[in-house]
């Protein structure tokens, strides 16, 4: 009774939006399982994220139904979307993300689907191939808006690398032009000394208006360096900072068995 109350209570509905069970995901190849369930529950959070539908985790349908259990409860079958497709509707839920993170050679592909319940079919597919746990992790929103046929995400902003990169040209520019002018006054400075020392009739200014220029155009050399170091540096951090073009939708790659691991076919999202 108390096992009812606490299922009725934890899946009421958030109106006007879609309930979606969400399984954990299979592991395979070099991979931990509990790292797949990392990625499950940030595929959860990502779906929560995203506002479209209502996702109960792998980790609440446990709870709520028992990990051992979840089959004799459910009377399920032995095909697994057979039962998947029988806990889905036993939790309210018309629609089923399932999916598997499978790891070869260093290599992650991440593999989602969704299924209508009602129907028994899939309304989306997505899989994502990454060389790293942070390029894995990105690519998270762009599989789940495939996979359940949501919108893309809207691109990364490049605002600031570009403000970045803008004022850094800015500061380099102006550097040089100040050290091409600190440099000229240098010269024009030593030139007129030097023409003294071959020209006897020369009439100079008083040696401390030399002495005020020579330090004045040393002054303005080492703002100029300044201002080319700190523009350069602008440039790299804004260049650092631009976000690259977002996975192409589809999909672009996949992971094949070999003899001696795995090879990619086709080319990374």
């Amino acid at each position: 009774m108390v096992s009812s109350v606490l299922l009725s209570v934890a899946l009421a509905a958030t109106p006007g939006k879609a309930r979606i069970a969400v399984t954990s995901l299979t592991s395979a190849g070099e991979l931990d399982a509990k790292f797949a369930d990392v990625i499950g529950e940030l595929v959860t959070a990502e779906l929560a994220a995203r506002g479209y539908f209502e996702p109960i985790s792998a980790s609440e349908i446990a709870t709520l139904l028992g990990v051992e259990r979840q089959k004799q409860l459910l009377g399920c079958g032995e095909e697994a979307t057979s039962c998947n497709s029988e806990i889905a509707s036993a939790l309210g839920a018309p629609y089923l993300m399932s999916g598997s993170l499978t790891k070869l050679s260093g290599i992650f592909q991440l593999n989602l689907q969704v299924i209508d319940t009602a129907k028994s079919r899939t309304i989306g597919r997505s899989t994502k191939i990454a060389r790293d746990f942070e390029g894995l992790r990105s690519l998270i929103p762009y599989a789940v808006a495939e996979a359940s046929g949501t919108p893309l995400p809207p691109p990364p902003s490049r605002a600031l690398p570009i403000t970045l990169i803008s004022v850094g040209g800015l500061s380099f520019i102006g550097g040089g032009v100040l050290g091409l002018l600190a440099l000229n006054a240098d010269a024009a400075a030593r030139g007129e000394l030097s023409t003294d020392d071959q020209n006897a009739t020369v009439i100079l200014a008083p040696a401390e208006s030399y002495r005020q220029r020579l330090a004045q155009s040393a002054l303005q050399r080492t703002i100029a360096l300044s201002a080319l170091l700190a523009g350069a540096a602008l440039i790299g951090f804004g260049a650092f900072l631009m976000p690259g073009d977002g996975p192409q939708t589809g999909v672009r790659a996949t992971l094949m068995p070999t003899f001696d691991g795995a090879a990619i076919v086709g080319a990374f999202p």
